[in-house]
């Protein structure tokens, strides 16, 4: 009996270690160019219960910039849950030893948790050293070359000026409205985006993981709504949030939720209640594209 209940302990022991770890973030190479693109892997072990989110490539990377990631399905063994991802990443910094802790999160509840992984660092690889180009030594060679056809480069000059010009013209005339009608296409990705989750998880919100559910949508309509006002909303509790957008319908839909994600019982009331918050993000959402729109209307010329 000792040896058994010894067992188990060592096993929920080295559970609990692998969920509490930081997420693991290594570059695949010791040394990189200015320019050209290398990858650096990112992996996270925890509870199989915990649900996390790794960084896409709007995430901030600095000092270096995100032009693709893999992620890879995730693994789950008795040391539990294996999530793991491989960034490619381009650099035009020009230290010589460049660092990067990425974070992982994680949601708990109601809220979510930033975990960063250990800063790893790699070193940029240097082409020409500065003392090297006086030991170069050059050598004559008087022999004569037939030459070949010049190419008119005073004409190709001349065209890639006129080019320039023409779009420095159309970007001081339209830049500022095309970067805003940019932003609205893709404020109009990130709320079909929100309407898709949200609709997948209130789909059978009364059934045997409703409340989970519950909590996820919560979770969700948070870090939308806080991406959208640019307030931490995903921080806030209730009364904060009820303080921030004081509305009679959000506060008693916001009450109900937290009666049936803390008491554990689903009610016929729920569907509305989240339905609720769908409703005051979509305010939110076409208030934002208002404001967003009236910006390119006073930005664009007339001609």
């Amino acid at each position: 009996m000792q040896r058994l209940f010894l067992l188990f302990f060592l096993f929920y022991y080295s559970v609990f270690t692998a969920s509490a770890q930081r997420p693991n973030g290594y570059f695949l190479t010791d040394s990189i160019e200015i320019g050209k693109p290398f990858k650096y892997a990112l992996s996270f072990r925890h509870l199989p219960r915990l649900e996390v989110f790794f960084p896409d490539t709007s995430a901030d990377f600095r000092p270096f910039e995100v032009i693709n990631q893999d992620y890879f399905p995730t693994e789950t063994g008795p040391a539990g849950s294996l999530d793991s991802a491989v960034y490619t990443l381009v650099s035009f910094d020009l230290k010589k030893i460049q660092s990067i802790s990425v974070p992982v999160w994680i949601i708990n509840g109601r809220d979510c948790t930033a975990v960063y992984s250990a800063k790893d660092s790699i070193r940029l690889k240097e082409m020409i050293r500065g003392n090297e180009m006086d030991t170069l030594r050059l050598k004559a060679d008087t022999q004569i070359v037939p030459l070949r056809n010049q190419t008119n480069f005073p004409f190709i000059l001349l065209v890639t000026l006129l080019i320039l010009l023409i779009g420095t013209g159309v970007y001081l005339l339209f830049g500022e409205a095309l970067t805003r009608q940019w932003e609205l296409y893709q404020m109009f990705l990130r709320n079909r985006e929100f309407r898709r989750s949200f609709s997948r998880l209130t789909r059978d919100i009364n059934g045997a993981k409703g409340i989970e559910n519950a909590e996820k949508v919560v979770v969700l309509w948070k870090i939308y709504l806080q991406r959208l006002e640019r307030k931490p909303y995903a921080t806030y509790t209730t009364k904060e949030i009820i303080d921030s957008l004081p509305d009679e319908q959000l506060a008693e839909a916001l009450r109900s939720i937290d009666g049936v994600i803390y008491g554990g019982v689903s009610s016929r009331n729920t569907a509305d209640s989240l339905n609720t918050l769908r409703d005051i993000a979509d305010q939110s959402y076409r208030q934002k594209r208002i404001e967003a729109s009236q910006k390119v209307s006073q930005k664009t010329p007339s001609v």
